[in-house]
């Protein structure tokens, strides 16, 4: 069904015939030319031919993809009405319902039309092809006359919300329909529900945003250019807490549908359409013609900090669907002797360990920091409820902890985002904070780091480390596609995305080569002697406060120092020094405490007596502690420290500096395997600038005695 193209220079374009509503989708795709950049002559035999492309999310991983469109073989005709008969046709897709909706819409009643549609025009049986689109597709999105965005065949609503939008865009208008919740209240939900669509998690619509010359939004028969949508979304935001506590004051006006609940728990900087709306413009600086002049970011900002709201049904896409648009990528430049770096190239073929190894590889020999191990960004392959009974276990049981699973984020994974807060913050700083972290736990030291790699001929690890065979040492069973392939299904019946999977699983064409060891030089602080309940729905445990050493004892107006430094992680929440007015808002709030000596954080913040400046204090410490415990070590060489770590830490645990890490770790020996976990960074109080480094003169490779190799797994 798919003729061969060139796929390094190559794109087939989906030509959907003309037709009645009511008619079944009829398809032809053909080969067209991708432009190169520089003035460069194509490659290609095929003329460019014009096409939108579209952008849309793909549906359910459970969803029957039972909607029948036929493919028709290409007749050579291109800029002519076809009529096409049965002695052509070349087979047909069984395609998901959002994507058969979308065709639908495109179809127009008397006149072929055009699109790139990524999961019919890629071949997704064909690896190496894959590879080569993804790597082009800077060329497929900005050659488009257009890109659609698709966001479903919407409601009853719909016209509503697309109305309201264009209202916002007058800014005296504005003002006025934030003042009167009574009268808007029921159209700012709607406008909430329309920008937690699935489209806006969806990790490819930045790269397909940003790099179109044009674009448009689309819901059923309404639309809006691109430009206008974003600036009624950014608008929107700008006001968003405003609107949120005034339509909460007139709930019972929001209320046709129960999900308005998400106006109470969403957190705006978390919606992927806030991310989309910001990145699309700071991304790049463009010229007035809507060329990109400079990409503004490197990779591991995009990938670790920036893009962490978005999901992709391809694991490897986390990385691969951004490589566009970074500043230190080889497929961001138009020049074909751009430098290439294998370790971050497309190439569905690695196994997911190999490829999030490159990548932390890079990113660590790039920054000479290993903090990218303490940001959450890391995804793993969906599976459907089938796949699930049918293999009993996840990737996710195979990866090592060294991987910093998104599913850890402070929102957790992009689909739960609109439920408000997951996780804690991180303690570590976004990586464009390079040279100001918000902690120096290593003393700036530089980051020293090797890999376990499988070495069969020798039976060794190359870097001179005995080889051990270990459960991620198995070739991987998870099949690469560049773009969601469960979309379509290239049979005569319909199927489900897990019988698809399961016919096409198959092991990788090449033994991985990481065995999930990775070996890092440090050393033992102290080890964790006794550890508090967590912190559960932001209610501080009277435990926790006593480990601190709060009590009756104390003055009016004052609290131990490492008390309220830790509750606030010792920082304000720009990453600058804690302001010295916090240990009285610490003082305060402390005499809140309810008869079992707990401090209920939430409940204090809907005091709405309590001064904004407790609040403000009371959400910096709510950021740091939720859902972590507090924790105390034994003490044995020097005075016991203490300190705030994630939920997973218990007695027995190790805090450990790592050379090259800004913040302290906490480290899991399995004392059989003689191997360590990575349990998550920490604060400790006392130890975050340097001080357990102070003195001494640590030198790379830091192979002197007193330090330690660990390996983590």
């Amino acid at each position: 069904m798919h003729q061969t193209i060139d796929s390094n220079h190559e794109i087939r374009i989906l030509r959907i015939q003309h037709g009645k509503d009511g008619d079944p989708l009829e398809c032809m795709l053909f080969p067209s030319a991708l432009e190169l950049g520089n003035n460069q002559k194509s490659h290609s035999e095929h003329q460019k031919w014009p096409y939108t492309a579209l952008s849309y999310w793909w549906g359910d991983p459970d969803e029957v993809a039972g909607n029948r469109i036929t493919i028709y073989k290409d007749t050579g005709a291109r800029g002519v009405r076809q009529t096409l008969t049965g002695f052509n046709q070349s087979g047909t897709f069984f395609i998901r319902d959002n994507l058969n909706a979308a065709l639908l819409r495109f179809r127009h009643a008397t006149e072929d039309v055009n699109v790139w549609v990524d999961a019919i025009c890629i071949n997704q049986d064909d690896k190496t092809e894959k590879s080569s689109q993804v790597a082009r597709m800077h060329e497929v999105y900005t050659q488009a006359e257009s890109v659609c965005v698709w966001l479903g065949e919407g409601n009853d609503d719909t016209e509503l919300t697309f109305e309201f939008l264009k209202r916002i865009l007058d800014l005296q208008a504005l003002d006025d329909l934030v003042a009167n919740p009574e009268e808007t209240a029921e159209s700012w939900a709607l406008v909430l529900q329309l920008i937690t669509n699935h489209w806006f998690s969806r990790r490819w619509v930045i790269q397909e945003l940003a790099l179109a010359r044009k674009a448009y939004v689309r819901c059923g028969s309404m639309d809006l250019s691109w430009k206008d949508f974003a600036d009624s979304i950014a608008l929107f935001m700008t006001k968003y807490e405003e609107i949120r506590r005034s339509i909460l004051d007139h709930a019972s006006l929001v209320c046709r549908d129960p999900e308005s609940i998400i106006l109470k728990t969403t957190d705006a900087r978390a919606l992927g359409a806030n991310v989309v709306v910001h990145a699309t413009v700071n991304l790049f600086r463009k010229s007035h013609e809507g060329r990109i002049e400079q990409r503004l970011l490197p990779l591991e900002i995009l990938v670790s900090s920036l893009l962490v709201a978005f999901e992709t049904t391809e694991p490897r896409d986390t990385i691969f669907a951004v490589l566009t648009l970074a500043n230190d990528s080889e497929l961001s430049s138009s020049n074909p002797s751009a430098t290439r770096d294998a370790r971050i190239s497309p190439d569905y073929e690695k196994c997911l360990l190999d490829v999030y190894a490159d990548f932390i590889d890079y990113c660590i020999q790039q920054s000479q920091s290993l903090d990218i191990l303490c940001r959450y960004w890391a995804a793993v392959q969906k599976q459907s409820k089938a796949e699930a009974l049918k293999k009993g276990t996840s990737e996710v049981d195979t990866l090592p902890s060294w991987i910093p699973l998104i599913r850890h984020s402070a929102f957790g994974e992009p689909r739960y985002i609109v439920e408000g807060g997951a996780n804690e913050d991180g303690f570590v700083g976004c990586p464009e904070r390079k040279g100001q972290q918000i902690y120096n736990a290593s003393a700036g030291s530089r980051a020293w780091h090797k890999f376990g790699v499988h070495d069969l001929k020798e039976g060794k690890l190359r870097e001179g480390f005995t080889f051990r065979m270990n459960k991620h040492s198995r070739p991987s069973t998870s099949t690469g596609h560049s773009r969601p392939a469960a979309l379509i299904a290239p049979k005569s019946e319909p199927n489900t995305l897990a019988e698809d999977s399961a016919l096409k699983e198959e092991t990788s064409s090449r033994m991985p080569k990481y065995n999930g060891s990775l070996f890092l030089r440090g050393f033992c602080l102290d080890i964790i002697s006794q550890v508090s309940s967590r912190v559960g729905g932001g209610i501080i445990p009277s435990e926790a406060l006593e480990m601190a050493g709060w009590g009756p004892k104390y003055k009016p107006q004052t609290v131990p120092d490492k008390l309220w430094r830790t509750l606030v992680a010792d920082r304000g929440p720009d990453g600058k020094n804690a302001p010295p007015w916090y240990t009285r808002a610490c003082w305060e709030c402390l005499q809140y405490q309810d008869r079992r000596g707990d401090l209920d954080i939430p409940e204090l913040m809907e005091n709405l007596k309590n001064p904004s400046t407790r609040i403000t204090f009371l959400k910096r410490v709510q950021s740091i502690v939720w859902k972590r415990r507090f924790f105390e070590t034994k003490g044995a060489s020097h005075k016991s420290l203490f300190g705030l770590g994630s939920p997973a830490i218990k007695n027995g645990d190790l805090v450990c500096i790592l050379f090259g890490c800004s913040v302290p770790v906490v480290l899991r020996k399995d004392h059989e395997r003689k191997y360590y976990q990575i349990i998550g960074e920490c604060y400790v109080y006392g130890m975050m600038d340097g001080e357990a480094i102070a003195g001494k003169a640590p030198a790379w490779p830091y192979d002197q005695l007193e330090y330690s190799t660990f390996e983590l797994r």
